[in-house]
Order: structure tokens, then C-alpha cells, then sequence
């Protein structure tokens, strides 16, 4: 039931990805050199802690940016200033500049799109905990309310990241059924309103089902994020990217509750501004899953879902 701190030496996975758990400040600078070497324009990233927020804790942070490997940094274990701390080698690679040589100038580069199923919590504790204020933020949330509302424009409410990946995921056979195996025994290990506890996410050594629920929150987003981006509309696109940024910047506000009121979507959803001067990235995948799909049968419904963030 419980793993080890240090994973360097063994091999663990969650679909077909790699898990690497990042516990020392050697495998902070390897994640770091790796980032540095691929230089992603679009990173999946989701935060996981006690009471997610500017009153809880921030325990562990994963990331991925491909189709292989998902990183999940050990926020507890390395201490307060592992996310601020400049990190990595450079004399390893004098052939090019590192362009982050830290996770708070990654989290802020205006240059890199940060993928999130909802932003709220994890901004919230990033900057009050370690001062890191996220930029240039996509929520797959609001995407998958865009690309509802171009159907059934008055839908009000936000689905929950279960929901939205098993829609939008793309999960085979075997994805699926890890997903909602995993899925059912966080709930009832970490989230007090299931029974849980949220020590069961602080406890050290880390738990496997620890580390697989925190790199379940980014393993399918960049897959998500492609599917819902592709389908929306232009207008779609200017009010989930400029909301999504509003998301980010709520931890600018004052401390807010946690609650069924934070599932209601955003309004204002006929303004028109230019996309482009929010994010200027291709949208032109081609997303095989395009050629089956129906609108009216696609989670258009207003019935709240658990979220991992609400």
C-alpha cells in the first residue's frame, strides 16, 4: 500500500505513462533539465493538499506535458521553497539557455499555456503559500461548458473532472476502468464529505493510490483540452480563455467558501473579443474522434458532478 520516497528505481504508471515522483532536489533538476530540453507550449498541471487552498496545505503538484512520462513534485517532502528555488545544471547543457530554471518562472510564463480542470483552489494556495501567480491558465471545465452552451446557450452549471474525462478523455477499455477504480478509492481515502481524511494525502511515506489520484488530475488533460478546444466556436474560445484567467486571478480576492455555489458557470458568454489577443496557439488538431461525434449526445445536461476542486 505504501511506496518509498525516493522512485528513481521503480518503474510506476498510470495509463501508459511513467509516473516519476520528484522527492529530492536531484530529481527536481532532472524534471527541470527535462522540461528545459522538450520546452512544451501547452503543461498539464493540478495541485493536491489538505484543504486545497490559502487555508489548507499544498502537498504534492503534477505535472506532463507528453505522451509519456507525468512528473509529480513532492511539495511536502522537499519543503516550503522547492517551487521558488532556482534549480538545474546548466553546465550539463552549455548548449542552449535554460528558458525555466524554477517551477514558479514555468507556472508564470505568459509564453507556455497551463492546462487545469479548474484553477481556483490550486491558484488560491500557489500564490498565498509560495507566491506564484498563475498566467496564461485554460480550464477544461469552462471549455466543456462552451461547448454545451453552443447548443443549449442557457446552461448553468460546470460538470466535475470525473465526468469530463470519461466524456472527453478518450480512455480505452483499460484506461476507464483504472480511472474509476482509482477514482472510487481516493474518494474514500481522502475527502472528508466520503469519509476520508485529508491526512491520507499528507501522510508520509506517500500511499500508490496518493501518487496515482494526483497524476490521474493531469494524465488526460492535454487529450481533454484538444477534443473541447476544437469544438468550440470563436466566441467560445474568447470566454473560456478570458474566464479561465479570471479563475487565476480569484486568489487576488478575498478567502472564498467551498461550496455547490462555485459549480454555476460564468455569464457573460456573447462578448466577442478576439481570441487571439488572449493566446495565439494552433487549434488545428485533428482529432479523430471528430468523425462520431454528436453534440446532443454529449454530457449536455445541467446535473452537478463531483468535482476534485469544488
Amino acid at each position: 500500500y505504501y511506496i518509498t520516497n525516493n522512485l528513481s528505481s521503480m518503474v510506476t504508471k498510470l495509463g501508459n505513462k511513467d509516473l516519476n515522483m520528484v522527492s529530492s532536489e536531484t530529481e527536481l533538476c532532472e524534471m527541470l533539465q527535462a522540461l528545459n530540453r522538450e520546452r512544451p507550449s501547452l503543461i498539464s498541471v493540478d495541485a493536491e493538499g489538505w484543504d486545497l487552498c490559502r487555508n489548507g496545505t499544498l502537498s504534492l503538484l503534477a505535472l506532463c506535458w507528453n505522451d509519456h512520462v507525468v512528473y509529480v513534485v513532492d511539495v511536502q517532502e522537499l519543503g516550503p521553497t522547492c517551487l521558488t528555488t532556482i534549480s538545474g545544471d546548466q553546465s550539463r547543457d552549455q548548449t542552449r539557455e535554460y528558458k525555466w530554471t524554477s517551477v514558479k518562472q514555468l507556472l508564470e510564463d505568459q509564453t507556455t499555456l497551463k492546462l487545469f480542470c479548474d484553477p481556483r483552489s490550486d491558484s488560491d494556495a500557489l500564490y498565498h503559500h509560495y507566491g506564484i501567480h498563475l498566467k496564461n491558465v485554460f480550464c477544461v471545465q469552462l471549455a466543456e461548458v462552451g461547448v454545451r452552451r453552443q447548443a443549449i446557450p442557457r446552461s448553468r452549471f460546470v460538470c466535475g473532472g470525473k465526468k469530463i474525462t470519461l466524456d472527453y478523455g478518450g480512455l480505452d477499455d483499460q484506461e476507464r476502468a483504472e480511472f474509476v477504480q482509482i477514482d472510487e478509492r481516493a474518494n474514500k481515502l481522502f475527502f472528508p464529505h466520503k469519509g476520508g481524511s485529508y491526512d491520507n494525502l499528507t501522510r508520509r511515506p506517500l500511499s500508490a493510490i496518493a501518487l496515482k489520484y494526483s497524476a490521474m488530475g493531469v494524465v488526460y488533460l492535454l487529450r481533454i483540452y484538444q477534443r473541447l478546444e476544437g469544438r468550440l466556436q470563436q466566441r467560445g474560445k474568447v470566454w473560456v480563455k478570458r474566464e479561465s484567467e479570471k479563475r487565476a486571478d480569484e486568489c487576488l480576492l478575498p478567502p472564498f467558501t467551498k461550496g455547490r455555489h462555485r459549480a454555476i458557470a460564468p455569464d457573460h458568454w456573447s462578448d466577442t473579443t478576439s481570441y487571439q489577443q488572449y493566446v495565439d496557439i494552433d487549434d488545428t488538431y485533428d482529432d479523430p474522434y471528430d468523425d462520431t461525434y454528436d453534440l446532443i449526445n454529449v454530457g449536455i445536461d445541467d446535473t452537478y458532478d463531483d468535482t476534485y476542486d469544488l
